[in-house]
């Protein structure tokens, strides 16, 4: 056990020597290698609060935050890692002025979870009540709070450097804050904690040292609606003026992540010559769930001599011309094609 006396908040630490973590997926937002060295926690009998948490920078295909993974603890010979079971909050802040300092970072979001795999390099994951969408570029921050009784290794450092994907450098991304009075961290005035928010390169190694938690982000792409549109182009042929040509069938499909809506089809009323016929996803409005696909169908009806074209456009909730189509055909006097 070590104290870092360069802080007011006395801390407990612990060698974990637990190897390389787990192969497994790859989380989109991340500082750490895997493998913690400490376990920390306030060194104090009562009741304590600690809140600890990395600064992370928002990517493109990633804006859309979904959980706080973490883990806990420091290795499994300790005896007196923070007990399985234990509640825990995880949070994202935002860096309103995007200066890199929580102190007066607001509270986004937040979500309810357990202490699991106290002791181990294993993440459990803690979804947000509300997945929250961000910009690329801004800076935000998330950790986790817990209140506790007595001494315990509570949250995990990394502190031999960074393994990030994408790199980040390894100064000042991780932050902690706590207290020891009874009275727990306030989420939404970390710097106003008895012992205020501060990076651990103070906090804990009084600026010879850093390191970062042991707290991931699982994130995802904006969600959009990707309409496609199958055939591009309708070839209706020769139909004399008062006969129908057959239905012609336009596949659509969402390969998006959000719920695409087809509010009409364009332009209206049709051209002359085109009917739509509702097929197997009626008539607009209508929408398609993510993965779902149905069919239109079109028929060429002429009641005139002459080429006729529809560029037809499927309006909704997808940019202009992302959902289109053409239908042509050209309308004869007799059926043997004669004019």
């Amino acid at each position: 056990m070590r104290r870092h006396p360069a802080h007011p908040l006395r801390i407990l630490f612990a060698v974990a020597a637990l190897g390389p973590a787990a192969a497994g997926a790859i989380d989109e937002y991340r500082l750490d290698d895997g493998v913690k060295e400490n376990g920390i926690g306030i060194q104090a009998t009562g009741s304590n609060s600690i809140a600890w948490l990395n600064r992370f920078v928002v990517t493109a295909g990633n804006e859309t935050v979904t959980a706080v993974r973490l883990a806990f603890g420091a290795d499994l010979l300790a005896g007196d890692n923070i007990p399985n079971g234990t509640p825990v909050t995880v949070y994202l802040w935002y860096d309103f002025n995007q200066d890199g300092d929580p102190g007066d970072a607001v509270v986004l979001a937040s979500g309810q979870g357990v202490v699991a795999s106290s002791g181990t390099n294993a993440f459990s994951t803690v979804p947000l009540a509300l997945p929250v969408t961000l910009a690329a570029g801004e800076v935000v921050f998330a950790g986790a709070i817990v209140d506790y009784q007595g001494q315990f290794r509570v949250a995990s450092i990394d502190a031999d450097g960074t393994d990030s994907i994408p790199p980040y450098p390894p100064n000042d991304h991780a932050f902690l804050a706590g207290s020891n009075n009874g009275m727990a961290v306030d989420p939404t005035a970390l710097a106003l904690a008895q012992f205020p928010v501060a990076p651990v390169r103070s906090a804990l190694f009084g600026g010879n040292g850093d390191g970062t938690w042991l707290v991931r982000l699982n994130a995802q792409g904006v969600a959009a609606p990707v309409p496609v549109v199958t055939p591009p182009t309708l070839d209706m042929g020769a139909v004399d003026i008062g006969a129908s040509s057959p239905p012609q069938t336009v596949g659509l499909a969402n390969a998006g992540t959000a719920l695409w809506q087809v509010l009409a089809l364009l332009p209206a009323p049709l051209p002359d010559g085109f009917q739509a016929l509702p097929g197997t996803c009626g008539l607009p409005p209508f929408a398609l769930a993510p993965g779902q696909a149905c069919d239109l169908q079109v028929v060429f009806a002429p009641d005139r001599h002459g080429h006729h074209v529809w560029n037809a456009e499927l309006a909704g909730n997808t940019p202009p011309g992302s959902a289109v189509f053409q239908a042509r055909g050209m309308g004869t006097l007799f059926a043997d094609g004669f004019d």
